[in-house]
């Protein structure tokens, strides 16, 4: 572990700090000292120089797409105590090792605590609540807590709360400007001393020795005992640097010889790790000059026997609520407390609950019948009971954590006018997204109306939590900012952040999938990239992800594992091309917004529209209507997607390359599909000797899929023995009655190839000429029906300019 500086162990608050100005009379005639707050970073210089002296609050917010969160890694205590560093030290470092005493610019005190990690800032002012508790025990009156940090921030509000002055300001305009850190013996500490302290806290011995003099005692029997800690506990450390750290160093013969005594000693076999812990009380008071414990209530003798500890009322009802609230789970080694509804790690734990108990948190936790343990955290609202009882028992009968938690705000029914018209707005911006596309076809060949469609897909997770919609809704919008994330961003808040996500495309395929234990799911902005058969592999890996409910996957710092996933996915996209979808698909229910977002009402309808969201009632409102209106009987979470205008729009354009090309010939109706039947091979062929298509025979059946074209199958031609595949291209209503056969040898003809050897070279050569007349005639026959159809009129002919050009806007 690399030894940080004082500056980066308190790491706080980002772009906030608190100024010393001087000091000024309050309106008592007092004289007081005087701060400000400033927006900006502490500058570390000036304040070790003294040219200033800066406050600093331990509380840094982070904010991510999940929203903001608040973390620590110190605690700050402002004690009103006057107390002389040897009763004030000796007395702190009994309440707790791990508090570090400093002197005040009124000559009192601060004490800091620092955590080894960064730490959720709810569970640090919890620590901090309870440190509080103890100091009030013995300083009634003494404890200020109106500054402990952390304290009085709103992490929502990106507000940090108060501050403390840092320590070590050698600021000649302070009452006190000796701002230094004292040893547990009640010695003054150098910055650097400090820093060595703090980063061996965890290991008293060498801890307390920092600043020792010579006159506490002999150095050379402090070195002993902490020689021993040094090698039992397999520290990085020498006694070299231990002595370096001492306020009376000896000189080097002096150390060398000490050493050499030390190091002999320490290999007699009685000097053994229990011989340790047996006397190591004993050699805290050598160092410190006091006890720890007393004597009757620890029952540390020289001896090495122990009494048996007995417990406060108050440590019995903490450990009580302990063993309600902590569960330890298998799998990851972690520890869930239902309290903040969350898991840590067994430091946090420790630092936590440690002084719940007399000894080890683990080792208590591991022999007391009232433990709880679990396999594992798993994700299922399907399964969820209550928020006081989150363990459940699965499918295999084993017990799980359960960590969903219906979340969100407080359903409200629309009663008065106000809510009301949120609930209306919502309804209205639905209807708007969904009202270019309209409709959809779904599996049975029902027309949906789209904004029902999307109603009920955002009413399952409200209505049927844990029940999986197997398919996702995919949204398009060329415009920009016309309302689709203020629709996701209205239900999530109905849900909770703890229930719905917003993820990047990237996300999606990344083998941590973290997001899958969600209800509903968002992955904004989509647009896979690269070549044809990656676009395709990319969405391979999704479908699964909207039809299983089983998927490996390894989320962050932990091991690979199979989890359960019941969540629903959303899609948003400003690009027609954005996926590889295809005609036949049945897991993408893709529709296009297909206007502007003044054409949609602009500011006039999405302003108060997403001030409604954002500082309103509309996502509470919205929470009681998608939990209270009937699902369409025809919504069935397991059925295909619908099928719909704009499907067909990214078939072609995120489909394969060639497969646009196709289209352009396939409309004009060029060759080869100037035929009402053609062969797929020749005509493939045909397209990539003479067109210069790319790509592969699959894209091409995909592409006649999507043009339209009717499989008619592999059929035998008579006279020349082959068999070729036939797609009907156009007039399919002449085909209804007709044969294979008939189709093959009366209505198909071979392409007049140039090249020797080709299919339908090797068909003509062998037609005789009333085989080839015929041919001719059946497809004078399919001509007469077309003209008869059409009644040589071009269908387009009569459709106004104004039209045409809105087509080509769409």
């Amino acid at each position: 572990m690399i030894m940080l500086k004082l500056q980066d162990r308190l790491e706080g608050a980002i772009n906030k700090r608190g100024i010393f100005t001087g000091y000024f009379k309050n309106t008592k005639g007092v004289m007081t000292k005087g701060a400000r707050e400033e927006t900006d970073n502490i500058n570390w210089l000036e304040h070790f120089s003294g040219k200033e002296t800066y406050g600093l609050s331990p509380v840094r917010i982070l904010q991510d797409e999940n929203g903001s969160k608040g973390l620590c890694r110190w605690i700050g205590f402002d004690m009103d105590v006057e107390d002389e560093p040897e009763d004030f030290c000796k007395a702190i470092f009994k309440i707790s090792p791990e508090l570090f005493p400093y002197r005040s610019s009124s000559n009192r005190w601060h004490l800091h605590m620092y955590l080894n990690e960064w730490t959720d800032v709810d569970v640090v002012a919890k620590k901090a609540s309870a440190i509080e508790n103890k100091l009030k025990k013995v300083w009634k009156k003494g404890v200020d807590t109106s500054h402990t940090v952390p304290s009085k921030y709103t992490i929502d509000e990106n507000k940090v709360g108060y501050w403390l002055f840092m320590p070590y300001s050698n600021n000649e305009k302070l009452t006190n400007s000796q701002l230094v850190c004292y040893s547990p013996s009640g010695n003054p500490l150098t910055k650097e001393q400090t820093e060595f302290r703090i980063h061996w806290k965890e290991h008293l011995l060498v801890a307390s020795s920092v600043g020792t003099t010579s006159g506490q005692g002999g150095r050379e029997p402090f070195l002993f005992s902490i020689a021993q800690e040094i090698k039992h506990k397999k520290l990085d450390l020498t006694l070299d640097e231990v002595n370096d750290n001492f306020n009376d160093i000896g000189d080097g013969a002096e150390i060398a010889r000490w050493k050499k005594s030390i190091e002999k000693s320490i290999e007699d076999i009685k000097f053994t790790p229990q011989y340790l812990t047996d006397h190591y009380e004993n050699y805290l008071k050598e160092i410190n000059g006091f006890w720890r414990k007393d004597l009757e209530n620890k029952g540390v003798f020289g001896n090495g026997r122990k009494e048996p500890v007995e417990l406060t009322e108050e440590q019995l009802e903490d450990q009580q609520v302990f063993f309600q609230d902590v569960i330890y789970i298998k799998l990851d080694d972690r520890w869930y407390d239902k309290k903040y509804g969350a898991e840590y790690k067994q430091k946090a734990i420790q630092v936590v609950y440690g002084s719940y108990f007399e000894g080890d948190v683990i080792k208590t936790f591991a022999n007391n019948p009232n433990a709880q343990l679990v396999e594992k955290t798993i994700y299922r609202p399907d399964l969820y009971e209550d928020n006081e009882n989150p363990i459940i028992v699965d499918e295999d009968k084993l017990l799980q954590l359960n960590s969903y938690r219906p979340g969100g705000v407080e359903p409200m029914e629309p009663t008065t006018k106000v809510l009301q018209d949120e609930l209306e707005m919502f309804k209205t911006l639905v209807r708007k997204l969904t009202a270019h596309e309209g409709t959809g076809i779904d599996s049975k060949g029902n027309t949906i109306e789209l904004y029902d469609y999307v109603l009920d897909h955002l009413s399952m997770p409200f209505q049927r939590p844990g029940e999986k919609v197997r398919s996702a809704i995919v949204m398009h919008s060329k415009a920009y900012q016309v309302g689709k994330s203020t629709m996701f961003k209205t239900v999530r808040a109905a849900l909770g952040i703890k229930n719905a996500t917003v993820i990047k495309p990237e996300n999606a395929t990344d083998k941590q999938l973290g997001f899958i234990e969600n209800q509903l799911v968002l992955v904004d902005e989509i647009k896979v990239d690269g070549t044809i058969e990656e676009k395709y592999s990319v969405m391979n890996k999704l479908k699964p992800l909207m039809t299983e409910e089983l998927h490996d996957c390894r989320p962050m710092y932990k091991e690979w594992r199979q989890v359960h996933s019941t969540m629903n996915m959303i899609l948003f996209t400003n690009f027609q091309n954005a996926m590889a979808v295809e005609m036949h698909e049945a897991r993408y229910t893709c529709m296009d917004v297909g206007k502007t977002r003044e054409e949609l009402g602009g500011d006039d309808f999405y302003i108060p529209c997403y001030n409604a969201y954002k500082t309103g009632t509309m996502s509470n409102v919205v929470k009681w209507f998608l939990s209270t209106r009937k699902i369409s009987e025809n919504f069935i979470a397991g059925s295909p997607s619908l099928k719909t205008n704009f499907l067909k729009v990214m078939a072609r354009e995120g489909g394969h390359p060639a497969i646009p090309e196709i289209e352009n010939i396939f409309r004009e109706g060029g060759r080869p599909f100037d035929q009402s039947i053609i062969a797929f091979g020749e005509t493939w062929k045909y397209l990539k000797r003479t067109e210069r298509i790319k790509g592969r025979d699959s894209d091409y059946r995909k592409a006649l899929l999507q043009l339209g074209a009717e499989p008619v199958g592999e059929c035998k031609h008579k006279i020349s023995k082959r068999k070729v595949t036939l797609y009907i291209i156009k007039n399919h209503e002449f085909f209804t009655d007709k044969t294979k056969s008939e189709m093959v040898n009366k209505y198909w003809q071979p392409l007049d190839a140039d090249f020797p050897g080709e299919c339908s070279d090797q068909i003509w050569n062998k037609m005789t000429p009333d085989q080839q007349k015929q041919l001719d005639y059946g497809q004078g026959e399919i001509q007469r029906f077309e003209d008869f159809r059409f009644d040589d009129k071009d269908p387009d002919e009569d459709i106004p300019f104004e039209e045409i050009r809105k087509r080509r806007k769409n």
